[in-house]
């Protein structure tokens, strides 16, 4: 029959539609991983060559600007995403949506070199050079919120190799800076390497982006922006209110890492001592990545369950096996990872080792909550990562303004402290709704 052909023509299409974007989701995956061992190499050649105390403060600074883009970039990133794929899969003209989005990064790159010049130029004046340092921190905040915008929209179109073919450029082009700038370079120099990087590649982004003039339909320009300024006020708006609990969630999460490294930084080893919490700093950022890897497996499993609470229950329960075997991995790799490449580093690193030690703890809670936060994450109830990550951000803050000053570890251990909360209170979460919402049969099914 006709009707019979044509469902099984169009069941063959969404079958290599799926399959097709699993292959970029996984090549985006092999080049963000990529992207990782280079920047990691990169900052073992800069802890190698450079001063601690430029490497710290480089770390210093591009805390602060994470702290301020937190706030500052309206959590455009997950909420032009979400507009834009629901837009696309309902047929909806795209055009406002990417305006709006493009107006919210102008403003919250006007707002977050505000912000840094008027709250946080006080926190800089530690640095090597106080005013180049406020302008670093000012370009590089404004890179990110552009880099948020444009990965957003290249996910939302399918485009996610260009985000990987960008984080590539970006770590490259830092590891080549690490490998021949002069050995004097100070940390605000290293900043703007990293500027110099973005420089290339969120342009190449921007560029990429063209090649989808057929979806964004921008042939014309002019009459492009003209046809959706109208509906591009309402967007503004709903983009706003979309991202509000983003902006509250994460600006507790990043200002409770800044306060830490503030409070090290403006303590008796300053720059230097931060240096050394920033190698467990980038050791908790490599492992809590390897989830990424995975998240698509166990979200498709989630998803085909469907309705069925006690299977998604069996299904999360399962992955927290896995997830916590690649924790303990993790760990343990690591801890070789160190007592390997420590003594290759200046002696001032020594008790690095232990700095490291600390920071995989707190990045093994970070992979072992990421099965509870998919689950609520495939039932669209963000209340609950809302509500641990809150508890987490809240109790570092709370954690560290009790101290004058901190050392590398101490720093570390509340951060770890405040991850194995955030991790149990999500776990709670999940087993209090769970067992609430399957019968006593059901419960039989989890493993």
């Amino acid at each position: 029959m006709p009707g019979e052909r044509y469902r099984e023509a169009l069941g063959k299409l969404k079958a290599r539609l799926a399959v097709r974007l699993r292959q970029k989701n996984s090549i985006y995956l092999a080049l963000s991983l990529i992207a990782r061992v280079l920047n990691a190499f990169g900052m073992f050649v800069a802890i190698q060559r450079f001063a601690p105390s430029s490497f710290g403060e480089m770390s210093y600074l591009q805390a602060t600007a994470v702290a301020v883009v937190a706030f500052c970039a309206f959590g455009i990133e997950i909420s032009i995403n979400a507009q834009l794929t629901r837009k696309l899969k309902d047929r909806e003209p795209i055009g406002p949506t990417i305006l709006a989005g493009t107006v919210l990064a102008f403003t919250g790159a006007v707002l977050a070199c505000v912000v840094i010049c008027s709250v946080f130029a006080a926190q800089l004046s530690l640095s090597s050079s106080p005013g180049w340092a406020i302008v670093s921190v000012c370009v590089y905040s404004t890179f990110m919120i552009f880099t948020s915008l444009l990965t957003a929209i290249c996910f939302a179109l399918d485009a996610s190799i260009k985000v990987g073919i960008s984080y590539m450029l970006t770590s490259g082009i830092f590891v080549a800076f690490a490998i021949f700038a002069g050995k004097g370079t100070s940390g605000v120099d290293l900043q703007f390497f990293f500027i110099c990087a973005q420089l290339i590649a969120v342009p190449y982004m921007a560029v990429a982006l063209l090649r989808h003039r057929a979806t964004l339909h921008i042939g014309h320009a002019f009459a492009y922006v003209r046809d959706s300024i109208a509906a591009t006020k309402t967007e503004v708006g709903t983009l706003f209110l979309y991202g509000a609990k983003q902006i509250l969630v994460v600006s507790a999460v990043t200002f409770s890492q800044w306060l830490i490294q503030r409070k090290i930084v403006f303590g008796e080893g300053g720059t230097s001592e931060n240096a050394i919490y920033s190698i467990g700093n980038q050791i908790f950022n490599m492992m809590t990545f390897i989830p990424l890897i995975i998240t698509p497996l166990v979200i498709t499993r989630l998803a085909a369950a469907g309705s069925n609470v006690a299977l998604r229950r069996a299904i999360c329960l399962r992955s927290l096996r896995l997830f916590t075997v690649i924790a303990l991995c993790a760990c343990l790799a690591v801890f070789i990872g160190l007592r390997l490449g420590v003594p290759y580093l200046p002696p001032r690193y020594s008790v690095a080792v232990e700095t490291g030690l600390i920071a995989a703890g707190a990045a093994a809670f970070q992979i072992m909550r990421s099965p509870f936060s998919l689950f609520f994450l495939s039932e669209l109830k963000a209340s609950r990562e809302i509500a641990s990550a809150t508890a987490g951000a809240l109790f570092m803050i709370v954690a560290t303004s009790l101290f004058a000053q901190l050392t590398p570890n101490e720093g570390t251990m509340i951060r770890l402290l405040g991850c194995a909360l955030q991790a149990i209170l999500l776990g709670t979460f999940f087993l209090i709704e769970t067992r609430a919402r399957t019968g006593p049969a059901a419960q039989s099914l989890s493993p």
